[in-house]
């Protein structure tokens, strides 16, 4: 697919970040202590940041549970929109809470933080159409109005080509106090 440059977007903020973990649980508690870095000191409300996942589970990882363990600990309130046909229908954007989605169910949404987690998940495992997982990674990515926070814990082709371009960053262990 053809690469667009970044300049040639309308969307200004800062660099995307990417950002390696040793597996996902760390992956889960470093998104959620981000989303209440970012509410705390930049002031972003919880209802403007999205964390968007490929896959609900694999194996015996369940994905969405992590991440919503996660965002109890740190006391923030949340709303898997893509839990049920219900809950897609009665979601609001307004509400105070983080919003999970699938990406494919994300197009149409913008936020002002983008979370995209478990990349190394892409493409599925049983996606035949490499080009199609590129676009939904281009979906989620463009959801994002000035935050971006792309995590993996794995290894994929798209996590190769992020450690290519060297614009991984490993992530840092927790530190008390």
């Amino acid at each position: 697919g053809e690469i667009i440059a970044p300049q040639s977007t309308l969307r200004r903020g800062p660099e995307p970040a990417v950002i390696k973990c040793d597996h996902f649980f760390k992956e889960a508690d470093l998104v959620a202590r981000q989303i209440k870095k970012l509410h705390e000191e930049k002031k972003v409300p919880y209802s403007e940041m999205l964390i968007l996942y490929r896959v609900q589970k694999f194996s015996t990882m369940h994905y969405v549970d992590t991440l919503q363990r996660a965002l109890n600990y740190y006391g923030i309130e949340h709303f898997w929109i893509t839990e049920s046909s219900e809950t897609k229908r009665t979601f609001s954007k307004d509400d105070q809470c983080v919003k999970i989605s699938t990406i494919d169910s994300s197009k149409g949404l913008d936020f002002q933080a983008v979370f995209i987690v478990n990349v190394d998940n892409m493409p599925f495992k049983y996606e035949e159409d490499v080009e199609r997982e590129v676009s939904l990674l281009y979906i989620g990515m463009t959801r994002a109005k000035e935050y971006l926070f792309l995590s993996y814990s794995g290894d994929s082709i798209f996590t190769r080509y992020f450690e290519s371009c060297q614009v991984v960053t490993p992530a840092r262990p927790k530190l008390n106090g």
